[in-house]
C-alpha cells in the first residue's frame, strides 16, 4: 500500500477581485485588482497590476491571440459570438494579469505592495508569456466553457 501525501499548500493564495478596466488618468493603461493572502500575513491585501496597451499588443501577437480566438468562437453559434468576442478579450488581460503577479510573487513580493506599475516586471512577463502561452489559451478557454 502507498503513502499519498497531500499536494503541497501554494505560500500565497491570489484571487481576481475585478478588472480589467481602464485607468481613467491614462487610457493606455489597463489594470486588474487581485486579493493576496499569503499565510504567514496578519491579513491580505489587495494589489492593482497595470499593463500597458502596448504590452497587450506584443502579448497578443506572441500568441497570436486574434487568429486562435477566431478559430475558437467557430465552434459557436454565429448568434453567440458577438457576446463571446468582448469577454474573451477581457479574460485575456485577466490571465496577463495574474502572469505577472505570479511573477511578482515568484521574485518576492512584499506585503506592503499595491500597485505593480505597467513598466515593472515587463521583460519577466514577456519570457513568462512564451513558457507558458499554450496555459493561457487553455485557461481562456476553460472559462469560457470551450475546451477542446
Amino acid at each position: 500500500m502507498t503513502e499519498l501525501s497531500p499536494p503541497p499548500i501554494p505560500p500565497y493564495r491570489f484571487t481576481l477581485f475585478f478588472g480589467p478596466e481602464t485607468d481613467q488618468a491614462d487610457p493606455q493603461i489597463v489594470y486588474c485588482v487581485f486579493n493576496l493572502k499569503k499565510r504567514s500575513w496578519k491579513g491580505g491585501i489587495q494589489v492593482v497590476v497595470e499593463l500597458n496597451t502596448e504590452q497587450l499588443a506584443q502579448a497578443k501577437r506572441l500568441l497570436d491571440f486574434e487568429h486562435w480566438y477566431a478559430d475558437l468562437l467557430q465552434r459557436l453559434p454565429d448568434s453567440e459570438r458577438a457576446e463571446y468576442t468582448p469577454l474573451g478579450h477581457d479574460i485575456f488581460v485577466q490571465q496577463l494579469c495574474q502572469l505577472k503577479l505570479q511573477v511578482a510573487i515568484e521574485r518576492g513580493i512584499p506585503p506592503d505592495t499595491s500597485r505593480l506599475g505597467w513598466q515593472q516586471f515587463e521583460t519577466e512577463l514577456a519570457e513568462s508569456l512564451k513558457a507558458q502561452r499554450e496555459t493561457v489559451k487553455a485557461q481562456i478557454a476553460r472559462q469560457l466553457d470551450l475546451e477542446h
